[in-house]
This record gives structure tokens, C-alpha cells and sequence, in this order.
């Protein structure tokens, strides 16, 4: 039985209702499920699960319009559970790096895992390995730390642009300008990090980019972001949301724990 079988029967079967529940899943819906993801897996198809997901769904509403306006939502996070039990399990790959590809609450991540799930996977193990060599080590306090305040912020997660959303005559000191030729000089390594999926690349860049960053956070010019000038703090949160942004295009910085 292939992929579209496997996922005939999920949704036919969620979308009665007979969702598996603690150790009971008499439909075996898991090992379907995990059969997909390793089938994509194995063989590197360029599958968007998402997309396809939604179609079925459609499909299966269209003949059954008395099914669960939460079908969709409900296969997502199925598939989401399989993917990091997966990860974790078979493939060795720390809990907190499996959350920061998979996203925690987080529906834009979701759905960028499930459309891809080869690069999923390689970005899950890419973790894994510069956490093995050290490499992480140079870049996690200060992106993990622009993460979790950027979340004060209200900058979209897609913007890397500082041009679009740093306005320059608010800065009022030398770490400000730094950061802002850092976030200017990254722009295109990110781009082509993303295009290419070369993420050893974009890690290199954030690595060079730290000691910058460090002397906004606790250098002799180092600022307050949360100034008491509204405009100023929003244009100091919005220099810490595009470093978290272009570290997001690896990973969900904020969902990883303290190297040891």
C-alpha cells in the first residue's frame, strides 16, 4: 500500500471520528502515518504533505459535510507527532532541536515542515551535528536571546530586510549602527542560504555576526531595548526580530535549550 492508500484510509478514518487515542489505535492510523513520512524519507520525494492534505480533506468534506470543521488541523498535528516522534526516535535527534524545526504553537512552522519534510529532516539533523561539533555553541546565547525578546515585538517572521523596517535616526548609540551593517551584510548570505539550503552557510554568517550582537546586548555602547521612547524600543525590537528571522530560516532559535 503506498502513500495515497495510507492516506485515503487517515482521513476517511479521522474523519469519522475514530481518532487514536493514549495506546488504543486499533486502525494502526500511526504506522500509516509513519510509513508515509519514512516512504518521503527513503526515497527524498519532493512531497507537499501539507497541500495534499488539504485536498484530501477537501474531498472528504465535499462527500461528507458533516465532518469535523477540524480535520485538517486535527491530520496536521497527527503528522506533526509522527514527524518528531520519528526524528527523535529513529533518528537520534534532540527533543528541542525536533521543536525548533517543527515550531511549538506555531501554525506558519507547521505548515512549512509538513510542505517539506526532506528539508525538515535535514535541518533536524543539521542541528544534531553542529551541537555534536561544538559549532552552536557560537551562536545560541545571542539569537536565542534576540528570539525571546523579539517576541515583545510585533515584526512578521518573513521580513529580513532592515532597510523596510530599521528607520537609522533613532539610533542613539555606535552598537545600533553595528548591529544594522550586520543585519545589512546578512541579508543576501541568508537568501542564499535559503535558496540553496546551504544552512552551514547561514550558520557561518550568524557566528560572525555574534560579537557584534553581544556589544548591543552588554558591550561598553550596549543599549536598553525596552526604551522608554515607544518608537525607539519598537525600532530596537524590530533589529532583534530580523536577527531572529534570518536564524529562523534554520530554526526556532527560542525553542532550544541551553547547550550543556
Amino acid at each position: 500500500m503506498g502513500i495515497a492508500d495510507r492516506l485515503d484510509t487517515l482521513v476517511s478514518i479521522f474523519g469519522l471520528g475514530l481518532l487514536p487515542s493514549g495506546s488504543s489505535d486499533p486502525y494502526a492510523l500511526r504506522r500509516a502515518a509513519n510509513a508515509i513520512v519514512n516512504i518521503i524519507w527513503s526515497a527524498n520525494l519532493k512531497f507537499d504533505l501539507n497541500a495534499i492534505l488539504g485536498e484530501c480533506v477537501a474531498d472528504f468534506r465535499a462527500a461528507h459535510p458533516e465532518a469535523s470543521p477540524d480535520l485538517l488541523t486535527q491530520l496536521q498535528a497527527f503528522f506533526v507527532q509522527r514527524v518528531q516522534t520519528l526524528l527523535q526516535d529513529d533518528r537520534g535527534v534532540d527533543y528541542d532541536f525536533v521543536n525548533a524545526v517543527l515550531g511549538e504553537d506555531d501554525a506558519e512552522y507547521r505548515d512549512r515542515a509538513l510542505s517539506d519534510l526532506l528539508d525538515t529532516r535535514d535541518r533536524a539533523l543539521f542541528l544534531q551535528s553542529i551541537r555534536q561539533d561544538g559549532t552552536i555553541d557560537q551562536i545560541y546565547a545571542t539569537i536565542n536571546r534576540s528570539a525571546k525578546l523579539a517576541q515583545k515585538g510585533d515584526l512578521a517572521t518573513d521580513i529580513l530586510d532592515p532597510a523596510t523596517v530599521i528607520n537609522p535616526d533613532l539610533f542613539q548609540s555606535p552598537a545600533e549602527q553595528a548591529v544594522f551593517d550586520v543585519l545589512t551584510a546578512l541579508l543576501p548570505t541568508t537568501q542564499a542560504a535559503q535558496a540553496d539550503r546551504n544552512y552551514r552557510l547561514l550558520v557561518e554568517a550568524l557566528a560572525k555576526a555574534a560579537p557584534t550582537v553581544a556589544e548591543f546586548f552588554d558591550g561598553e555602547n550596549s543599549v536598553l531595548v525596552m526604551d522608554p521612547d515607544e518608537n525607539i524600543k519598537a525600532n530596537r525590537l524590530n533589529v532583534l526580530g530580523l536577527l531572529r528571522n534570518h536564524a529562523r530560516v534554520l530554526a526556532d532559535f527560542g525553542a532550544i535549550v541551553k547547550p550543556a
